[in-house]
């Protein structure tokens, strides 16, 4: 039926996208970016409306018309446990290399995949927990990162004491018929904190770790169904704000969409 051949049509579209930026990786590495040597990756496919999303294209979203301009969310933990559901890796015991997570984003603007934890090479079989979000009661320490950290770019770090935006969209929107300008020029911006954001994933899998060779784990997220019941031209501002109950209930339920909007590949 159609839902399957769209599926099917998403399915080979996102893998033939994955070939292709591992091809274009690969060789080009930037000048000033540092080698990443954590093998656990998470892919991130972004889909609007079964239409490949990038910053370019214009997509519609409740009455307007939108670009977007990035989509970005932080992954705050990682963990591995074995069939009995003890937990392999890290191990919390080693007190001489204590365990220390870095957190790390996929973007839509600055790169999809988010590198989220080191494995060493052996055989594992078990269960992926990876965090979607930040702990908010350590975010303070993450202010001290360095300038080139991806949590500080722009729209992540909500300022001193304040922690951060774990999740943070953003791109241009006009009303639809609005004759005034031919593309979207009005700016909207939805940020969830890492307050409100705080989601665990999990992935049963069975594989081998060898020397330079990634873990990945590919996922589909259809920002369409993430952004359901929004309108730019109604609400172009969400900031997670304490103390706005109204604000908090639109960020919250960005949150909630995100159950539904975000599928790991089996």
């Amino acid at each position: 039926n159609l839902k399957n051949l769209l599926m099917m049509k998403k399915t080979v579209c996102f893998f033939l996208i994955f070939i292709s930026s591992i091809a274009c990786t690969t060789n080009i590495l930037e000048e000033d970016k540092v080698f990443d040597e954590r093998n656990v990756v998470l892919n991130h496919f972004f889909y609007y409306n079964d239409q490949v999303l990038d910053t370019t294209k214009i997509f519609t979203l409740g009455n307007a018309r939108v670009i977007f301009k990035d989509v970005s969310v932080a992954f705050g933990g990682y963990y591995f446990t074995d069939h009995l559901t003890d937990t392999v890796v890290p191990n919390f015991k080693d007190t001489i290399n204590p365990y220390k997570f870095d957190p790390n984003i996929a973007s839509l603007k600055y790169g999809s995949a988010a590198r989220v934890f080191k494995l060493d090479n052996d055989v594992y079989q078990g269960v992926h927990h990876f965090k979607m979000g930040l702990d908010s009661s350590i975010t303070p320490k993450y202010s001290e990162l360095e300038s080139n950290h991806p949590m500080t770019r722009d729209g992540l770090y909500r300022g001193e004491n304040q922690g951060y935006n774990s999740l943070f969209i953003t791109g241009l929107y006009k009303e639809i018929g609005d004759t005034a300008s031919s593309e979207p020029d009005k700016i909207f911006t939805y940020r969830v904190s890492d307050e409100i954001l705080d989601l665990w994933w999990t992935k049963p899998t069975s594989f081998n770790v060898v020397s330079n060779m990634d873990v990945n784990m590919n996922i589909v997220w259809n920002i369409d169904e993430l952004l359901s019941g929004l309108d730019p031209t109604i609400i172009d501002n969400i900031e997670s704000d304490p103390s706005d109950a109204v604000d908090i209930l639109l960020a919250e339920s960005i949150v909630n969409n995100i159950l539904t909007s975000y599928q790991i590949q089996l």
